[in-house]
């Protein structure tokens, strides 16, 4: 492709990895808003001197930016990226090779390595004659549920792209795969109620805690009648009860994350866990899962560019994480996990597999270059 005709793999390979360890050396964490701040004026410093628009937003305190070739807010073509990660040790916030091809830190992975690459490939279309409609979508509360960034963008600052495609790489098996189906989640508290006594006489109490564990078995049934090919699961994520040690707890809950396939497991675990006696259910938070056409022309279209570019065949996949796909699903608008190869999300071995970059950039531009799909 015209953008990377003169340029030896190497020489795209270390740019795009240089600007990943950049990225990573920001402790972007959401306790650490200023780092935050610095992060998204370093990606805006990259296109300095470039023939795009730059918007930066704020909403609940939550700062984005999305960069434009057209200054359209509804480009063909919009690539998506977020610059927040996990906590970690001190340690993983300094890059460093583990071997030549393994680059590790909090982030390579989760997801500045693929946001990184999504950089270069757009300042690199913007230099090209004829440019494509496209922009770059870089939030920074997508692990926490993106609602003051992909989402206020698209309800409120009115983006409207045909097309999505988020970063987040495939930490699954394949390489460079493409990711058109994610679960969506439910976060669900089940309380148990009882009444307050002294620990030297429980029998003139009720202890919530002994109800919620006496319910457990009814719990876990209710996930294990949904096994299938892709199944709900549910991960026990905190459970907490009671005052002091020697007071028979009046309240215990616990709090659940499941991942669902569809709507329709989605109600029924709830009205299943809403059956069993002695517990109130309440749904707390919701994602809706991603289910994209896999015969979208854009799907078929970055199938095929990608193929083309790494001499093999690329798969259409499904995969349980979720990610701010959602937000453009429920609004009409199709998007797939496009990134680089990478593992170890949210783990203490988390890194990119460097030697990636270039065939992911080369897909990418390519895939760009060939707007639009109808």
């Amino acid at each position: 492709m015209v953008a990377y005709a003169g340029e030896s793999e190497a020489s795209l390979r270390r740019r795009v990895a240089s600007s990943t360890a950049d990225l990573v050396e920001y402790r972007t964490t959401e306790d650490r808003p200023a780092e935050i701040e610095d992060c998204l004026s370093y990606i805006a410093d990259f296109f300095a001197g470039e023939a795009v628009d730059i918007d930066r937003f704020s909403h609940g305190g939550t700062p984005s930016l999305v960069v434009s070739l057209d200054g359209s807010r509804s480009p063909e073509l919009l690539f998506h990226g977020h610059v927040d990660v996990v906590p970690a040790a001190d340690s993983m916030f300094t890059p460093r090779y583990v071997d030549e091809g393994e680059l590790s830190g909090r982030g390579t992975a989760d997801m500045k390595g693929g946001l990184a690459a999504m950089m270069h490939v757009v300042r690199d279309l913007s230099r090209q004659p004829s440019r494509p409609s496209l922009a770059l979508m870089v939030v920074t509360d997508e692990e926490r549920g993106g609602h003051h960034g992909a989402r206020h963008l698209l309800d409120e600052a009115g983006y409207d792209p045909a097309f999505c495609i988020t970063g987040e790489p495939n930490n699954l098996d394949g390489y460079i795969d493409i990711v058109y189906r994610q679960k969506g989640v439910i976060r669900i508290d089940v309380t148990a109620t009882g009444a307050p006594a002294h620990a030297a006489t429980p029998e003139q109490g009720e202890n919530a805690i002994e109800a919620l564990m006496d319910a457990h078995p009814e719990i876990r049934a209710v996930f294990a009648a949904e096994a299938g090919d892709w199944p709900t699961t549910v991960n026990y994520g905190l459970i907490e009860g009671g005052t002091a040690v020697n007071q028979v707890p009046d309240s215990a809950r616990l709090r659940l994350d499941v991942r669902y396939p569809d709507a329709d497991a989605r109600d029924r675990v709830l009205t299943a866990l809403r059956a069993i006696d002695g517990l109130s259910v309440e749904s707390v938070g919701h994602g809706a899962p991603v289910d994209t056409d896999p015969d979208d022309p854009h799907v078929r279209g970055l199938q095929r560019h990608a193929e083309q570019v790494l001499g093999r065949d690329v798969h259409l996949v499904r995969k349980p994480h979720t990610s701010d796909l959602r937000h453009f699903a429920s609004h009409g608008i199709p998007g797939v996990a496009f990134g680089p190869e990478a593992y170890g999300s949210h783990e203490g071995y988390e890194y990119l597999v460097v030697d990636s970059l270039p065939d992911y950039c080369r897909a990418l531009a390519a895939f760009a270059a060939g707007a639009p799909y109808r």
